[in-house]
C-alpha cells in the first residue's frame, strides 16, 4: 500500500474559497478550487536556506482596468520575519517587517491590504502593491500563536498568552477572551463577532462562545468534542437561527467536523464528519488537507470546501452537507486518473479560448483582437532573439530522438545489471524526488537505468515542474557522453519532453537548456549519414575479400584421408609377410634344380 504523501509546510484558502495556495519543499502553487488546475508556481523566491516559509495567503485582485481582468497575488511569511508578495511575474516586493516568526497573513478590501502578524507581538498593515506599511499595532508584549479576521473584514481577534478581539476600523481593544486551559493556539470569529471559536493545546474539544461586544461580555456556552487534536478551526453565522451558528474543524488525521448549532447552548450536538477514502474496493483513507465552509445561503444550505490528495495531483470537492446529519465518505481518484482529467480540461478550456478569441476577431469589422502581454509572449520573444532563423518544418526534439532508435540495442543489454526484483514506480518515484532534492547525480543514473515504460510514465508525470527542470538539466549534462548511459536516459527524456513540455516552455531559464540540447540532438544526427555511408562501404569490402577466399578453396586440390580400421592393417601385414615367404622358398627350390631340369642330389 502507498504511503500517504506528507502534508505541505503551510496552505490557505482565498477568502472567497476560489482559489488555494500551498507551499511544500521551497515550491509554491495556487490551483482554482472550481477547476481543480493549477493556474501559478513559483521555485523558492526567497532563495535563502537559512530562512523558511511558515505560512501563506493568496488573493485575486482586480486590476486598475477593469477590463484586464483579475490578478492573482499570492503572500508567504518565514521564520525570520520576512513577507513576500509574488504574483505571475515573480516577487512584487519584499519586506522585513517583523523581528520574530510571521505566523499568519490575510488579504483584505478586496486584496488591496495584507495583515500580517508575528510572534513579536506586532501586527502590520501592508500596500499590496508596494509592500509598504499602512498601519502598525503592537497587540502584545508577548508572542502570539494566531490572527483571525471576520469574513465581513470588521474585526479580528489576536490569540496568545490573552486572547482579545479588536475592532478591524480603528484598531481598538474591544474584550478579552478568557481561558483557564492555558493559551488559546486556534481562534475564527464569525460576522459581527457574535460568535466565537477557540481551541487549546493538548486538547480535544472545540469551545464555543458567545459574544456581546457592546456590553463587552463574552461567556463560554458548549464545548465540542473530537476525536483528536484540530489542526483549523471556522465560524459561520447560521441564517436560519441568529442565535445558532457553524462550526467547522479540521483534525490532524485529516478528518473534517462540521455542526450546525440551532442555539449556543445546544447540548449533545452530533457532528457531520467529513472523510476521504482511498478507493471503494481498498482500505485506508486520504487525509483532508483543509476545509472551508461557503457562504451560507437563505435557506441555510450549508456547502463545504474540501481538498485532499497529494500536491502532485491536488483534488477538490464540494460537499453539501444534509439534515439528518449523517456522516460523509468521499472516494479520492487515483493520481493517474485524475491527472489526466485535469489535463483534459486544460486542454478543452485552450481550446474554447481559442476558438472564442477566432469567433471574436471575426466579428470586430477586421480589427485584430488586442490583448494583454503574458509570460508566454515574452518567452516566444527570447525564443525568436536566441534563433531567428528557426525552422518550424524542421522535425521536434521527441522525434529526432524517436529516430535514433537505440532503445533495443544489445550494448545496453549486456551492460546492464540483472535485479531479482524490479522496482515499483512509487519506489522510483521517491528515489528520484530525494535525488533530485540532494543533486545526487550518481543516484539519478540508478533510477535511470530502470526502462520499465509504465515505470518511466508514471514516475515523471508525478514531478513538479520545478523538479522537471532539475531533472532536464541533469539529463542535458549527461546527454554528451555515448554508450549505454546514453540509451538509458533517452526514454527517460522523451517521457519529459512529452509530458511536461509546456511547464518547462513556461520558465525562462529553460530555454537555454533546450537550446543546447537541441544543438547536441542536432550535431548527433548529422554525423549519422556519413556514419551510414562509412558502414556500407566496409561492409562492400569485406564481402569482395569473402568471395576471393572462396574462389581459392574451389581452385585447391582436395586431399582425401581414409582411416582403416585395426583389424584391416593386421591382415594387410599378415598377406604381406606370407607372400614374402612364399618368393624365399621359390628361390630355394629354384637353386636346388639344375639348369636342364634335373633335380640336384644332396
Amino acid at each position: 500500500m502507498a504511503a500517504t504523501p506528507p502534508p505541505p509546510d503551510a496552505f490557505a484558502f482565498s477568502s472567497d474559497g476560489e482559489l488555494f495556495a500551498a507551499v511544500s519543499g521551497r515550491r509554491i502553487q495556487v490551483w482554482s478550487t472550481r477547476e481543480g488546475q493549477k493556474i501559478a508556481g513559483w521555485t523558492d523566491p526567497i532563495a535563502a536556506h537559512d530562512d523558511s516559509y511558515s505560512c501563506i495567503a493568496c488573493s485575486s485582485v482586480q486590476k486598475k482596468h477593469k477590463k484586464d481582468g483579475d490578478l492573482i497575488v499570492v503572500a508567504v511569511g518565514t521564520a525570520n520575519g520576512v513577507v513576500l508578495a509574488l504574483d505571475s511575474t515573480g516577487v512584487i516586493w519584499k519586506s522585513a517587517c517583523h523581528t520574530g516568526k510571521v505566523i499568519s497573513l490575510h488579504f483584505s478590501k478586496q486584496g488591496c491590504v495584507l495583515i500580517t502578524a508575528s510572534r513579536d507581538g506586532v501586527i502590520c498593515e501592508l500596500d499590496t502593491w508596494t509592500g509598504k506599511s499602512k498601519d502598525t499595532l503592537k497587540a502584545s508584549k508577548k508572542s502570539i500563536n494566531s490572527l483571525t479576521v471576520s469574513h465581513d473584514e470588521k474585526f479580528m481577534v489576536v490569540s496568545g498568552k490573552t486572547t482579545k478581539l479588536y475592532s478591524m476600523k480603528d484598531k481598538k481593544e474591544i474584550l478579552k477572551i478568557p481561558s483557564d486551559d492555558g493559551p488559546i493556539q486556534l481562534m475564527s470569529v464569525s460576522d459581527e463577532a457574535h460568535t466565537l471559536v477557540s481551541y487549546t493545546d493538548n486538547n480535544k474539544e472545540v469551545k464555543v462562545w458567545s459574544c456581546d461586544h457592546q456590553n463587552c461580555t463574552v461567556v463560554s456556552t458548549v464545548s465540542l468534542a473530537m476525536h483528536t487534536q484540530p489542526k483549523t478551526v471556522e465560524c459561520k453565522r447560521s441564517t436560519s437561527s441568529k442565535a445558532g451558528g457553524i462550526v467547522l474543524a479540521v483534525s490532524k488525521k485529516g478528518v473534517a467536523y462540521v455542526w450546525d448549532l440551532q442555539t449556543l447552548s445546544q447540548d449533545e450536538i452530533l457532528p457531520t464528519k467529513i472523510s476521504v477514502k482511498k478507493s471503494l474496493d481498498k482500505k485506508g483513507r486520504v487525509p483532508i488537507i483543509l476545509a472551508k465552509l461557503c457562504d451560507v445561503k437563505e435557506d441555510n444550505t450549508i456547502k463545504v470546501h474540501v481538498v485532499f490528495g497529494s500536491l502532485d495531483c491536488l483534488q477538490f470537492k464540494t460537499v453539501v452537507l444534509g439534515e439528518n446529519c449523517e456522516d460523509i465518505n468521499l472516494v479520492a481518484e487515483s493520481d493517474a486518473l485524475a491527472s489526466e482529467e485535469q489535463d483534459a480540461k486544460v486542454n478543452n478550456k485552450m481550446d474554447d479560448e481559442q476558438d472564442r478569441q477566432e469567433n471574436t476577431n471575426l466579428t470586430r469589422q477586421g480589427r485584430p483582437n488586442k490583448r494583454t502581454a503574458s509570460v508566454l509572449d515574452s518567452i516566444t520573444d527570447t525564443v525568436k532573439e536566441v534563433n531567428p532563423e528557426y525552422n518550424l518544418d524542421e522535425p521536434t526534439m521527441e522525434q529526432k530522438l524517436e529516430s535514433l532508435n537505440l532503445l533495443n540495442k544489445s550494448e545496453f543489454l549486456e551492460e546492464q545489471s540483472a535485479s531479482l526484483a524490479p522496482p515499483s514506480a512509487d519506489s522510483v518515484y521517491i528515489l528520484l524526488k530525494q535525488a533530485l532534492r540532494a543533486d545526487d547525480h550518481a543516484e539519478l543514473l540508478k533510477c535511470m537505468y530502470n526502462r520499465d515504460e509504465k515505470v518511466i510514465v508514471k514516475s515523471v508525470s508525478l514531478l513538479t515542474p520545478g523538479d522537471a527542470l532539475k531533472l532536464l538539466k541533469f539529463f542535458v549534462s549527461s546527454i554528451q557522453s555515448r554508450g549505454a548511459k546514453l540509451v538509458c536516459l533517452l526514454p527517460w527524456l522523451q517521457t519529459l519532453l512529452s509530458r511536461h513540455m509546456s511547464s518547462i516552455v513556461s520558465q525562462e531559464s529553460s530555454l537555454l537548456l533546450l537550446n543546447s540540447l537541441y544543438q547536441l540532438i542536432d550535431a548527433r544526427t548529422l554525423t549519422f549519414k556519413s556514419a551510414l555511408q562509412l558502414s556500407t562501404t566496409l561492409d562492400y569490402r569485406f564481402s569482395e575479400i569473402a568471395d576471393e577466399e572462396t574462389d581459392e578453396e574451389e581452385a585447391a586440390a582436395p586431399i582425401i584421408y581414409e582411416d582403416k580400421d585395426t583389424e584391416d592393417e593386421e591382415s594387410d601385414i599378415d598377406a604381406m609377410e606370407t607372400d614374402e615367404e612364399s618368393e624365399e622358398l621359390g628361390d630355394v627350390t629354384d637353386a636346388l634344380r639344375h639348369s636342364d631340369g634335373s633335380e640336384r642330389v644332396l
